[in-house]
């Protein structure tokens, strides 16, 4: 298949991109003029065609020549997002430039030249207190802004989308600052990290089962299963407290981690219980487990 992405720089898409291009897709990525694709693997920056997204090619003008001779991609991965828990007044520009903006030129650029399947990445904290809507943040809020633009361009465009809602995720090559990667250093640095009490539930997903959900996803969309349309939670199915998974942590490692439970308070508007009552994409479910992840990623030999 000829696949369009964005976000392919990200964590999640970097994991997409290379497993993409591994099943002998031919795979396009819109990036900005800043994006780091010299940090990509090599075979990303062998295989994949980037395409600069600047003052002198619009998003439009992209697609539209990725369009010529009635080639157009089979599937478009929407991954691009700015996340931020909590935004200053500076930052609201931004926000929207890249999470509203970014993604209706995207999908006005399809409607143009006849694209129509359409993956796009939300999140869990769309779903504060498991509400079909409350936003946690303002990151949550632009997602879900940028979802009812997708419905207009699906009841207008014929836009077939899957919206495929991720919970926490980790894997190889993480460089966010997520609850494992703390863990991984303080067990090597032996400093003392400042957590809440620790009663919040975690509901985290290893990389190779998140990009299964979004293979996927493309492939439903390929094959005009349009009934499959709708949006999808990316779940463990078995969230634990905060305090369970630094305990398997420990358990992998067979080291103890020093730890200040209640040395901060919980986040304004902390997700305690995470989004309940999602749909899960038919025909996925994740394979690896918390304690089988970890050892993948960490385990020392």
């Amino acid at each position: 298949m000829k696949i369009l992405m964005t976000g392919i720089t990200g964590f999640i898409g970097h994991h997409l991109g290379e497993r993409l291009v591994n099943d002998g897709h031919e795979v396009f990525a819109i990036v900005r003029p800043t994006s780091k694709i010299n940090e990509l693997s090599e075979k990303l920056q062998q295989n994949v065609k980037f395409l600069v997204n600047d003052d002198k090619n619009s998003v439009l003008d992209i697609v539209t020549d990725l369009c010529v001779e009635d080639n157009r991609p089979d599937v478009v991965y929407h991954l691009a997002t700015n996340f931020m828990n909590a935004h200053h007044f500076e930052d609201i520009k931004y926000l929207v430039q890249s999470n509203i903006t970014f993604g209706t030129e995207l999908l006005d650029a399809m409607s143009a030249n006849n694209i129509y399947n359409f993956v796009n990445v939300g999140t869990m904290s769309q779903h504060f207190e498991d509400a079909e809507y409350n936003p946690t943040n303002l990151y949550s809020a632009t997602k879900e802004c940028f979802e009812n633009i997708v419905k207009f361009y699906s009841e207008v465009h014929d836009l077939k989308c899957i919206a495929l809602h991720l919970f926490d995720t980790y894997g190889a090559d993480d460089k966010r600052g997520k609850i494992l990667g703390l863990l991984k250093k303080i067990s090597e640095s032996g400093e003392t990290l400042k957590m809440s009490p620790g009663g919040q539930l975690i509901d985290i997903v290893y990389i190779d089962d998140v990009v299964d959900a979004f293979v996927l996803a493309g492939k439903y969309l390929s094959e005009s299963k349009y009934d499959y349309c709708g949006t999808y939670g990316v779940s463990s199915m078995n969230p634990i407290p905060l305090r369970q998974v630094a305990k398997i942590f420990e358990e992998v490692f067979g080291k103890k981690l020093s730890i200040e439970w209640g040395g901060r308070p919980y986040r304004v508007r902390e997700i305690m219980v995470p989004w309940k009552s999602f749909k899960t994409l038919p025909g996925w479910s994740p394979k690896i487990n918390l304690r089988d992840g970890i050892s993948l990623l960490y385990k020392q030999k």
